[in-house]
């Protein structure tokens, strides 16, 4: 079926979950009033195999919290993790090559390269990829493909650079958003997170710097532990070279740099700066974000966001796109085709885009996209912005926010670990 046939059907599912419940935490999850927040991952990919991965204990029934994961020591629990064989390590087993296609019309091969020996870590939550309607969780691991779509399309590639501790987690559905059941399911996979940031710590952080990413309902969960366990400990703060808080509703007050979602941790404002956060929701710029569509975690904030490609800065081109040339999740998650002589699972896209901070019409920050080739360029655009998968009041671009950034947001990072001497 043709991805232009299968987006009524997507509109049609995911509407069927509303995402405005806030917890007793404050936030709406995880950034819009309607069942965009849930953000169900992004594209993806290559094949992925159950491996050692276990199945984990549970009720089974519908809106049970299920068994919560025990023995985050146990690298079994961990789609990656430095103590996972590389073959069963989902982020350093998977082919992360690139064809990079050149602004002339010709292409050529970007190996991926897994860093030897780095010097930091990266902590990675993936975003919703449990669609089912009805309110629970995932209640076990005996197929991770769909888990596999976030995770090669927003943290494997990170490998190039610091050692990846990815959990496995019991995420709440999409079909828990909006329920009566969403504050206690979304704190039962909050305690799976924080298990596995605890064993991490007692057992691989030492005194490493460290990087904190996640998306969508990864980053509500990551933003609740730099609340709740970063930020209060100097120590840990310290170390903290970056968290990446992506498609979430990571907050300020209006004009501020920091004291809506975090009392001290400010946003980036410059690649060298260190102990910051990165956050940001894409919607093209021709369809900007629908009267009502977005949610700050605090009302009255604004929703925060940093230009991946110029922080602090106007707009300006991306220095990178990459898009996945297929996916598990056809129906939800895009992939892309670029003709038979691409034959990568990844396709890189230099100079193509433009992306840059602009506000709503309910005065809200978002990530602005467009397609700003130079003359002459001979690519085409990938997006199709018009695509209702897209619609400016449904999901925007939530499903590419790392894709469209992804160079810049690995250049941030590089730059944070060369200002911190790594």
């Amino acid at each position: 079926m043709h991805r232009s046939l299968l987006a009524p059907v997507v509109l049609t599912l995911l509407a069927c979950g509303d995402s405005s419940t806030t917890t007793d935490h404050g936030a709406t999850e995880p950034g819009t009033t309607d069942a965009s927040s849930t953000g169900a991952g992004t594209s993806g990919g290559a094949d992925s195999t159950s491996g050692d991965t276990p199945t984990t204990s549970g009720s089974g029934d519908e809106g049970s919290t299920g068994a919560p994961l025990a023995g985050y020591d146990d690298p079994g629990l961990w789609l990656c993790h430095p103590d996972k064989p590389v073959d069963q390590d989902q982020c350093l087993s998977a082919d992360l090559d690139m064809t990079e296609l050149l602004a002339d019309g010709t292409m050529m091969l970007v190996e991926h390269t897994v860093a030897q020996d780095p010097a930091f870590d990266c902590f990675y939550v993936y975003p919703t990829v449990d669609i089912r309607l009805t309110p629970g969780q995932t209640e076990n691991f005996d197929d991770i493909a769909q888990e596999i779509d976030p995770l090669l399309n927003q943290a494997a590639r990170f490998t190039g650079m610091c050692r990846m501790f990815a959990p496995l987690y019991h995420q709440v559905t999409i079909g828990t958003f909006g329920s009566d059941q969403a504050e206690a399911l979304l704190d039962a996979a909050y305690q799976d997170v924080l298990a596995a940031f605890t064993s991490y710590l007692e057992h691989h952080a030492d005194d490493r710097p460290l990087v904190i990413i996640g998306h969508s309902q990864g980053t509500y969960l990551t933003t609740r532990l730099v609340q709740e366990v970063v930020e209060p400990d100097p120590g840990l703060r310290g170390r903290l070279l970056a968290a990446l808080l992506i498609g979430g509703s990571v907050s300020v007050p209006p004009g501020e740099l920091v004291g809506g979602s975090f009392a001290s941790i400010p946003l980036c404002q410059d690649p060298g700066e260190l102990g910051c956060v990165i956050a940001y929701r894409t919607f093209a710029a021709d369809f900007p974000p629908d009267p009502g569509t977005q949610a700050p975690d605090i009302m009255g904030n604004d929703v925060a966001c940093t230009n991946p490609t110029a922080l602090g800065g106007p707009a300006a081109h991306a220095r990178g796109a990459v898009f996945a040339t297929f996916s598990h999740q056809e129906l939800v998650f895009p992939s892309f085709d670029f003709g038979p002589a691409v034959d990568t699972p990844f396709v890189l896209m230099r100079d193509f885009f433009a992306l840059g901070c602009q506000s709503d019409s309910d005065g809200l920050g978002f990530l602005a996209a467009s397609a700003a080739p130079e003359m002459g360029d001979m690519r085409a655009n990938p997006v199709d912005f018009a695509n209702p998968l897209f619609a400016p009041g449904f999901l925007g671009l939530h499903v590419l926010d790392f894709n469209l950034a992804m160079l810049d947001l690995l250049e941030i990072v590089a730059a944070k670990a060369d200002a911190a001497g790594l």
